[in-house]
């Protein structure tokens, strides 16, 4: 195999899952979101410009932006609002300090209404930071806000779950 095509394979191994994941929540459709990342590594293995990306957080941002165009793109076609939720809980990770205290399902159920509640583009934005560990940068520039925007929205989800959410 050609060294290309082993870099090409890695890249595919490495973010795949993270992007799947990503689409589904924008598409809450897994076939649509795994056609949607296949399309995308598609365009990057034949787009030979983009292959010639080897900064490892300008390669992550320019896939993470194009399963995020070619999911509105979907959406728009469909028209679906891309903002909820998934439907699946396990989406959303509970700290084992949480756990100990109660049951991950109850604490699951909880953050996922309270989350439901938050205003669409704060709580798309926290979801993208927390359920998808992506940074600040990153969602700024797939959503192409400022980092500190990100930052204030993110904030604000917090302040707003911390009201909710007791600490023992």
């Amino acid at each position: 195999m050609s060294g290309n095509l082993l870099h090409f394979e890695e890249l595919f191994r490495r973010y795949r899952p993270g992007l799947i994941a990503f689409a589904t929540s924008m598409l809450h459709n897994a076939d649509e979101a795994e056609e949607v990342v296949n399309d995308v590594f598609i365009s990057y293995w034949n787009g030979g410009e983009y292959r010639d990306i080897h900064e490892e957080s300008s390669l992550k941002n320019y896939l993470f932006k194009s399963v995020k165009n070619r999911s509105l793109n979907q959406l728009r076609k469909s028209k679906v609002d891309f903002t909820d939720l998934p439907a699946d809980e396990s989406a959303i990770s509970v700290s084992s300090t949480i756990i100990e205290e109660i049951s991950r399902k109850e604490i699951q159920e909880k953050l996922h209404l309270l989350i439901e509640q938050l205003p669409k583009k704060c709580r798309q934005i926290f979801i993208m930071s927390r359920t998808y560990e992506m940074s600040h940068k990153e969602i700024a520039e797939i959503l192409d806000i400022s980092a500190k925007t990100v930052e204030n929205q993110i904030g604000i989800a917090l302040k707003f779950l911390r009201i909710y959410i007791p600490r023992n």
